[in-house]
């Protein structure tokens, strides 16, 4: 294995290691949902965001539902192909 292909397969496993602790961290879909946010700016802080509110994101709640599932299965997805990737390394 090369110095590049090394540092390349680190690279993967890093980035297939952030996926698993996201989706470990989302893994209850009855306990997670998507959600917008608004940044607000402080004069005197940084930047942060805020969640809009519930009653208003209730209303696309079924929407969102389905994007919250196609972005797993993406997420999964993107898992796979790097890991296929790293067995031709």
């Amino acid at each position: 294995m090369t110095q590049e292909q090394y540092i390349r397969a680190v690279q993967i496993n890093n980035r297939i290691n952030h996926l698993n602790e996201t989706l470990e961290h989302i893994k209850d879909t009855k306990k997670h949902r998507l959600w917008y946010a608004y940044k607000v700016t402080d004069s005197c802080l940084s930047d942060s965001w805020n969640l809009t509110a519930e009653w208003a994101m209730s209303r696309i709640g079924d929407i969102l539902d389905k994007h919250d599932l196609m972005i797993r299965q993406e997420i999964e997805e993107e898992i796979e192909k790097l890991k296929k990737e790293i067995e031709t390394l």
